[in-house]
């Protein structure tokens, strides 16, 4: 049993999103999280493994493994989307309001193409606050919404942008990032540290 996945069974997480016809066919709602992920793993299903952990780790360790797993890409993102990516992770250090919109407002500029701009839609649909203008009465997020851009966050990521010769590859990017997500589920400690910026040619 994973000490942040506590379920004896998935049943109750394969009910937060909606699986792909490959899940269906090996997923059992008696299995555990343990045998579900290793499951999916053994056949490939590399997306559908970071949608489970997506849906099954608590929230804050959630946004976190995204984070993470797009500091393995941090090459690739120019200082817009770092700061992007850091504004999410300045919300998990201070989880107020004040860092959730401006995660929103971050994610909406540079656009929701990148994988970037999903990990501080994660935290706007965090359910920690409204999710429409201010002005306007609150309407909290759909329960589970977070993992969604969680998920997102992870798949887009390993496609774009294209991997170049001598990178990882999307298949060891997915590995790495399932074997994270794994450690946190046993519970390794959230160390949150911001990136940096890169040097302006």
């Amino acid at each position: 049993m994973y000490k942040k996945i506590p379920n004896t069974n998935i049943a109750s997480i394969i009910e937060r999103y909606e699986l792909t016809e490959d899940a269906q066919a090996i997923l059992d709602p008696k299995m555990s999280p343990k045998q579900a992920i290793a499951s999916l793993v053994d056949v490939k299903l590399y997306n559908d493994v970071i949608q489970f952990i997506a849906h099954a780790l608590p929230m804050i360790d959630g946004i976190y493994w995204a984070s993470e797993s797009l500091a393995l890409r941090l090459d690739e993102w120019d200082n817009p989307q770092r700061q992007t990516i850091n504004s999410a992770r300045q919300w998990l250090q201070q989880p107020n309001e004040t860092n959730r919109i401006r995660a929103n407002q971050l994610a909406e500029r540079i656009g929701l193409e990148i994988a970037p701009a999903w990990i501080a839609k994660a935290v706007y649909w965090s359910g920690t606050g409204s999710i429409v203008a201010p002005e306007l009465p609150a309407v909290m997020p759909p329960a589970f919404l977070y993992g969604h851009a969680i998920a997102a966050t992870i798949s887009i990521a390993a496609a774009v942008p294209a991997w170049k010769k001598g990178d990882i590859g999307y298949e060891k990017f997915y590995l790495k990032v399932i074997d994270l997500g794994i450690k946190l589920a046993e519970g390794s400690p959230l160390r949150i540290k911001l990136l940096t910026m890169s040097e302006e040619k």
